[in-house]
């Protein structure tokens, strides 16, 4: 092997570890994401650090364009029909840090409360979002949850910071229940079942803490937090309002 190509290899591998955790990358989301039972009772600091140490999802950019919804309930991308011994009872959101204070959130939770018509059963869930109307882009995937019957006491919570490639803008978010044991998809649900699901201000860390840090780097240590719950009605409503502001008062549970 010539000097020269040796050289450019060596040059290549010191690139390569000098890049910061997330480059940005006009083609690409990145995003880091959690999940826990929503009994557990862990501190923001203690899910801020479990968020560090995730393995970040790296998915292309979605094309440009609107996404495809035949009717009222969302198109059920995976494909087949929802299974009936399965549904999800309640969904909530909660918007946690915006940094800059601009209404614009980089991290946020989605609590499911999922059921079943057998006594138990293992689940995991897929989540999507789209930027103002666009094309769906998944972002996150559970671990496994056992759920039984119709508890309310088996939800769990995927919580979610947005590193790169989310612009500022209000984004719907879509759930896919799937069974654990086989793969096979359950069932979807989104903003059209759940306005709390509807018209998120997000933005991604690079936005939001205003000066290009990603979430790669501590950007929450000694900045404030703002958390705001959001608790859906289950169809269209209060919902439309939302980029006029309205979704930055906290919402008492339908419950």
């Amino acid at each position: 092997m010539s000097a020269s190509v040796k050289t450019l290899m060596l040059a290549t591998a010191l690139s390569a570890l000098t890049l910061p955790a997330f480059a940005q990358d006009s083609t690409a989301q990145t995003s880091r994401s959690v999940s826990y039972s929503g009994a557990a009772s862990q501190t923001l600091q203690q899910r801020s650090e479990q968020l560090k140490q995730a393995t970040p999802v790296i998915a292309p950019k979605p094309a440009a364009g609107a996404r495809v919804e035949s009717s009222l309930k969302a198109l059920h991308i995976a494909g087949g029909s929802a299974n009936p011994d399965f549904s999800i009872y309640d969904v909530s959101t909660e918007l946690i840090s915006d940094l800059d204070d601009d209404g614009f959130y980089h991290r946020f939770s989605v609590r499911i409360d999922a059921d079943t018509w057998f006594d138990s059963a293992w689940v995991y869930a897929r989540l999507y979002v789209s930027y103002e109307g666009g094309p769906w882009s998944w972002y996150a995937t559970s671990d496994d949850y056992h759920i039984s019957g119709d508890s309310s006491l088996d939800s769990f919570v995927i919580e979610t910071e947005l590193a790169d490639g989310f612009p500022p803008g209000y984004y719907d978010v879509r759930i896919e229940l799937y069974d654990a044991d086989y793969g096979d998809f359950l069932l979807s649900y989104g903003p059209y079942d759940d306005s709390s699901l509807a018209a998120l201000p997000l933005e991604d860390s690079y936005e939001d803490d205003g000066r290009g840090v990603s979430v790669g780097i501590s950007v929450e240590v000694g900045l404030p937090q703002t958390e705001v719950v959001i608790a859906g009605t289950g169809a269209f409503g209060w919902w439309l309002l939302l980029p006029f502001g309205v979704l930055l008062v906290r919402r008492m549970s339908r419950k």
